[in-house]
């Protein structure tokens, strides 16, 4: 016979009462569904805890040695279904996310600021890699959901586009192309191009969008992430394109950005999550606190 956690606090009640009625009143159960727990906790044990007469209980010597640990254990029950309830309103507990270098570079802090302003006992857990990356932590159940490029996508993830966000030249505010209003692809040939790895999400967006047209893109610089980038236009030494969230960070640096055209080149970016499996409470106040920053970013 399985123990029931009922039948234990009925246990401890009748020891701190010292009285069957007293007991079931302050359990709000009759005397005899009382008695009834008593007895199969009694049955599961195999010995008796109480000691019975028509005018009094008390606990057994069996009961007296069991009482710390029966206590204990409704002191344990009592504190998981406390600390669940805390999960399940974003009181306390962890999430866990992964972001392209775009995201962790420009509104990451402004996520995590919020966030934390409205849930400062949840601990968060950042991984910031490139898009696919990102991807593959959530694949891996490393993290609930990503903030990423989606790209090609993946069968078993779902994807939410929230920008739209679209390429821009970016050069020193003494280059030439910063005199122009107006910037195509073309207009970029004999300027040195700084690149980044191929390996990135980014050059594999204008290669694809591009196609021909990246023949206008030459220069001798290529370079990992987009902060190392900006610095390298900070100091003149070449123009390049970043996508318009990394503009935040232009109005900190002095630089000049322009939009580009002919064609317009942009990708989407999201919230990335595992099909068809949930989010916990802590990651889905997260994910409205992503979702609104974005959103908010894209409009102004």
């Amino acid at each position: 016979m399985k123990l029931k956690i009922d039948d234990i606090e009925a246990f401890c009640t009748v020891a701190d009462c010292g009285s069957f009625k007293e007991a079931a009143n302050a359990l709000n159960i009759t005397p005899s569904a009382l008695s009834r727990r008593l007895v199969k906790l009694e049955d599961a044990l195999g010995a008796r805890l109480l000691d019975r007469t028509t005018r009094r209980v008390s606990v057994s010597t069996v009961g007296e040695e069991f009482l710390p640990e029966a206590r204990r254990i409704i002191g344990a029950f009592q504190k998981s279904i406390e600390e669940m309830r805390d999960l399940i309103s974003v009181r306390a507990g962890a999430v866990s996310i992964a972001t392209n270098m775009t995201i962790s570079d420009t509104i990451l802090p402004r996520i995590v600021r919020q966030f934390r302003r409205q849930n400062p006992r949840v601990r968060i857990s950042v991984t910031e890699s490139s898009s696919p990356q990102a991807l593959e932590r959530v694949l891996n159940h490393e993290c609930e959901f990503a903030v990423a490029q989606f790209g090609a996508g993946h069968p078993d993830l779902a994807f939410e586009p929230l920008l739209d966000d679209y390429f821009v030249l970016v050069c020193h505010p003494d280059h030439p192309l910063a005199a122009r209003k107006r910037i195509t692809w073309a207009d970029l040939d004999r300027h040195n191009f700084i690149r980044l790895r191929a390996s990135s999400g980014t050059s594999g967006i204008l290669e694809r969008t591009l196609g021909a047209k990246t023949r206008h893109l030459s220069g001798d610089i290529t370079i990992g992430h987009f902060s190392a980038l900006l610095g390298l236009v900070g100091e003149n030494l070449g123009v390049s394109v970043i996508p318009s969230l990394v503009v935040l960070k232009c109005a900190e640096l002095g630089l000049a950005t322009r939009p580009i055209k002919a064609p317009v080149v942009s990708r989407k970016l999201g919230i990335v999550t595992k099909r068809g499996k949930s989010l916990s409470p802590a990651s889905q106040a997260l994910a409205v606190v992503c979702r609104s920053l974005i959103q908010q970013s894209s409009r102004g």
